[in-house]
């Protein structure tokens, strides 16, 4: 019997995303040109960058849950594109900058599909990368800037800097065209296509230093978590249609004269599968309704939905690529590519080991708290 999840959040963006995303090539297919690829090309002219962007800034004012909607139907179909951090992370970025003229006019040509900025969040512990006051405001930057995603063309790159002196972190803004220094790039299992660049030296103007001091911190951790759930609701999109794929497989496939689907245990595997995609499903959908209502929600409730997704997305992908007959049997069907892009998904704005230092350290000081207090 065929089988079809029921969307967290259905109407028109769902269905206009997963009818386009149908028709996505994968990253690796080589469906690119100087430009990026053609996918790309279509989600800057239908105007997603500006989807979350104010109405005041020239963009549509949607909610979080809204977008939620193409999130999840890019999903579905392992859409391996900078989705969530161009059209999520960057607009955010650009908009705690307050009234920054340099972000206010980004902002306005992302909604027209005019630029895209990358954004990378570095850790607070990070020091790859470190900023210093230079002359008239401006600063100097010294180090490497790690894990942008570059799978499409960006015009600019914002990105969080520690300080090397003890003075103010930084949010800064820099165009692509004025990177001048070494690039190494990395593909990942998904196709999609990261990459270190050096910016020893590289001289930042005062207009574009978007943030300075603690927030800094506030506006990258407010990113951090809306990213993470963002992912969440990826990877919850591609679990559904791993088991939906799945079901198809065993009901069309025979073994011994006698379809798959009528193994007992494979029908369990399957049970076990859909209690942990229901389960997860539930649960991100509370989370970013919460998220979509209160921007300013308690930050925890993103860390253990991302861990809980972390060890859920890993099992339903590998039991769905067990069953469709293990690894090197299944690497060009569309199960596989499923289930690498909800490894990857979590992977983005911090894995499990991430959440799990950042949920021991607050538990730690609600202790800490309490002990004072009593």
């Amino acid at each position: 019997m065929p089988f079809t999840v029921t969307p967290m959040f259905p109407g028109d963006l769902y269905d206009t995303t997963d009818r386009m995303a149908a028709t996505a090539a994968p990253a690796w297919s080589g469906d690119k040109n100087s430009s990026g690829s053609a996918k790309w090309t279509q989600i800057l002219e239908l105007g997603w960058q500006g989807v979350l962007v104010s109405e005041e800034a020239g963009g549509v004012g949607a909610t979080l849950a809204e977008f939620a909607a193409i999130a999840e139907a890019a999903g579905r179909h392992a859409m391996a594109l900078p989705l969530i951090a161009r059209c999520v992370v960057s607009p955010m970025l650009l908009a705690a900058s307050g009234k920054n003229d340099a972000a206010l006019a980004l902002l306005e040509q992302l909604s027209a599909g005019q630029a895209s900025v990358c954004p990378v969040i570095q850790p607070d512990s990070a020091r790859s990368l470190q900023a210093t006051p230079a002359s008239g405001g401006s600063i100097k930057l010294q180090g490497i800037l790690k894990g942008a995603d570059l799978t499409e063309p960006a015009s600019h790159i914002v990105f969080n800097a520690a300080s090397a002196n003890g003075s103010a972190p930084v949010l800064v803004l820099l165009a692509t065209s004025d990177l001048t220094q070494p690039v190494r790039y990395f593909e990942g299992l998904d196709g999609r296509r990261t990459a270190d660049i050096s910016l020893d030296g590289v001289v930042v103007e005062a207009s574009h230093v978007l943030l300075q001091g603690d927030a800094v911190a506030t506006a990258a951790k407010s990113a951090m978590s809306t990213g993470a759930v963002m992912t969440s609701v990826q990877t919850v999109g591609a679990l559904g249609a791993m088991i939906e794929q799945t079901i198809e497989y065993l009901s069309t496939r025979t073994q011994f004269g006698v379809a798959l689907s009528t193994f007992q245990a494979l029908r369990h595997r399957v049970v076990e599968m859909y209690v942990a995609y229901e389960s997860a499903r539930g649960l991100v959908k509370d989370v970013t309704e919460d998220l979509s209502a209160n921007p300013a929600a308690d930050q925890r409730d993103a860390a253990l939905t991302k861990l809980y997704l972390a060890t859920v997305g890993r099992t339903v992908a590998e039991s769905a690529i067990q069953m469709h007959g293990g690894m090197g049997m299944t690497v060009e069907m569309p199960a596989a590519r499923l289930a690498m892009h909800a490894l990857m998904c979590n992977l983005q704005y911090g894995d499990r080991y991430h959440y799990l230092d950042s949920l021991s350290s607050q538990m730690a000081a609600d202790v800490q708290t309490a002990a004072i207090a009593a």
